[in-house]
């Protein structure tokens, strides 16, 4: 294929461009790409008139021998940016909305076509040879033969080093990782999460990390900077935690503050401060020792109830629900979970109150009656089982469900999964509801 060098004047849109509708005419093939790029084309062009030409992308093209110019095989975006920014006048003919027309003209006013020109091309002899690369171009990796797209990890190389970056280094060299490990951390994209986690200032605070000057660094030795580092990029890269769970600060907080003790750091054993990617790597320990067996979490549990709790349900109904919340994948069927909890909440609570002989219902201004709220029921069930002996401090959950509406189980978020087209629960919310409800549910089903 030879090279040309061209003009602006020398090129034409492709009438049979695969991006739109065939065209009759050149008017019409540009009115086709403003129509499918609309402010994308002005963006392409303001590119233009500040950088040039991409040098790595040039244009293929097939001579018309009749005409004497070149049809733009590959490159009508940009050849139809050109042809705007050199004659702005011909936006008068077309239909362009006026936001869009008043960028392409005030781009045009700094466009020097010098430097542009000339224009570097490929000509190719025919549409067949042209079409085999306009497809391998267009249609994705295609098993390495076309342009293959960065890792999330890749581009961050690329941009430069950032605390996100510093810290997957850090675990990455010194984590102890086995080799499944190392490869999850090449193939998963979490490396935007893991900056969310990193930027917010509570975060850091509590495992003992900061940035300055776009620096991860900390005061704490090595071996315990890289627990809860080590946590974060495994908890992400394996996907047991996910971007949903963490937008919020208070979902960044409660996540690190549930880490175990092995993930935990030590901030007492505060020291001077240094940049993270500075420590000695004789100063790591983990990497020399075999990775210890991960303890069970409740991020790791797969099921809202966990394999020890043993309830004995005697009610047919009751028990087939509580089995079936037994084996309900968390990252599979959530809705059906939280409602599932709602109903075997309050079936239970109801066959507390019928056995101790407590009122479901309350009277009413009327002289009628009406049945108590789900709150209310939980309140005086609660109450009862203290009054009888039960420990304060196993109650602390179910108390916060009837007065805190940010507490997992809250009264308010269940009557919401099952009424409100919006309230999504998460697999971390669902394992937190049932954690503070459990010592409720054993009372009652001892």
């Amino acid at each position: 294929m030879p090279e040309r060098k061209l003009k602006i004047a020398d090129l034409v849109l492709d009438a049979i461009n695969p991006r739109n509708d065939a065209a009759k005419n050149q008017r019409e093939a540009l009115q086709h790409i403003i129509d499918d790029q609309d402010v994308k084309l002005a963006v392409l062009a303001e590119d233009i008139v500040e950088a040039g030409l991409n040098p790595m992308d040039r244009l293929m093209v097939l001579k018309d021998a009749k005409a004497g110019n070149y049809i733009v095989l590959e490159g009508n975006r940009r050849t139809a940016a050109l042809k705007i920014l050199s004659n702005p006048a011909m936006l008068a003919s077309l239909d362009v909305r006026d936001g869009l027309k008043k960028r392409l003209t005030a781009a045009a006013k700094t466009f020097d076509k010098k430097e542009v020109e000339p224009i570097a091309a490929f000509e190719v002899e025919n549409r067949v040879i042209g079409n085999r690369w306009i497809q391998q171009r267009h249609t994705g990796e295609n098993n390495g033969r076309g342009i293959v797209a960065w890792t999330g990890i890749a581009s961050r190389r690329f941009t430069g080093t950032d605390p996100a970056l510093q810290a997957l280094e850090v675990v990455r060299k010194h984590g102890g990782l086995t080799d499944a490990q190392l490869k999850k951390l090449e193939e998963s994209r979490y490396i935007t999460t893991l900056d969310r986690l990193l930027s917010t200032p509570d975060v850091r605070k509590a495992v003992g990390l900061d940035i300055e000057r776009g620096k991860l660094v900390s005061e704490l030795p090595a071996d315990e900077v890289i627990k809860p580092l080590r946590r974060m990029i495994l908890d992400l890269a394996e996907k047991r935690v996910n971007v949903t769970e963490l937008k919020r600060k208070e979902q960044q907080l409660a996540y690190v503050k549930g880490f175990d003790k092995d993930s935990k750091p030590d901030l007492s054993k505060k020291g001077k401060k240094r940049a993270v990617a500075d420590i000695p790597d004789k100063e790591f320990t983990a990497a020399k020792a075999k990775p210890k067996r991960k303890k069970t979490t409740a991020a790791d549990r797969k099921t809202i109830v966990p394999k020890g709790c043993s309830l004995n349900v005697v009610e047919a109904r009751i028990a087939d629900i509580f089995n079936e919340l037994r084996v309900l994948k968390l990252e599979e069927t959530p809705n059906a979970i939280a409602v599932l909890l709602r109903v075997f909440l309050e079936l239970s609570v109801d066959v507390y109150l019928k056995r101790n002989s407590l009122a479901l219902t309350v009277a009413t201004k009327g002289g009628g009656t009406a049945d108590k709220n789900l709150a209310k029921k939980v309140e005086e069930a609660a109450d009862h089982m203290i009054a009888a002996g039960a420990p304060k401090k196993d109650f602390n959950g179910v108390k916060r469900a009837i007065s805190v509406k940010s507490s997992p189980l809250s009264i308010d978020l269940l009557h919401s999964y099952l009424h409100q087209s919006y309230a999504t629960p998460s697999p971390r919310e669902l394992r937190a509801a049932w954690d503070n409800g459990q010592p409720f549910f054993e009372r009652i089903w001892p």
